[in-house]
């Protein structure tokens, strides 16, 4: 079942468009955004958002890591929850990340552009009914 849980997960991760990243404010509050789908899939374990520097999103990571990335089918009524650890980016080079983004990241033309990078620690995917879930560290190939 546990390898079964992740290839869904990744699935949902390879097929949905918009993800929800929630993060804490500094009073514990969650706040959550909607973005694109990551631009980097380094692993299922790694994802990367492209975001404004400048957001209370990037405030709250500095200074409470931890968070949510979320995504959903609608249509099958099937999501995956990622708990994890957020870290913020400072992009280097525009030009090498513009072609990753899509048309709709482009016109944002964030004043202040960054990269979250996400590594997961727990997966929990809802599918037919049920919901499973399962901590990274119980799976082999991590």
């Amino acid at each position: 079942m546990d390898k079964q849980i992740i290839e869904h997960a990744k699935e949902l991760l390879a097929t949905c468009d918009s993800f929800l990243l929630s993060t804490n404010d500094r009073n514990g509050f969650p706040n959550t955004i909607v973005v694109s789908k990551p631009i980097i899939r380094a692993s299922f374990y790694n994802l990367k958002f492209y975001v404004n520097g400048n957001g209370q999103t990037v405030e709250n990571i500095r200074h409470n890591k931890k968070g949510n990335v979320c995504c959903y089918d609608e249509a099958r009524h099937e999501s995956v929850l990622l708990k994890g650890i957020f870290s913020v980016e400072d992009i280097e080079e525009f030009k090498l990340l513009k072609d990753r983004l899509n048309s709709y990241q482009k016109e944002l033309n964030h004043e202040n552009p960054v990269v979250l990078s996400f590594e997961v620690y727990t997966v929990k995917v809802h599918s037919q009914t049920k919901t499973f879930w399962k901590d990274v560290d119980d799976f082999e190939d991590h």
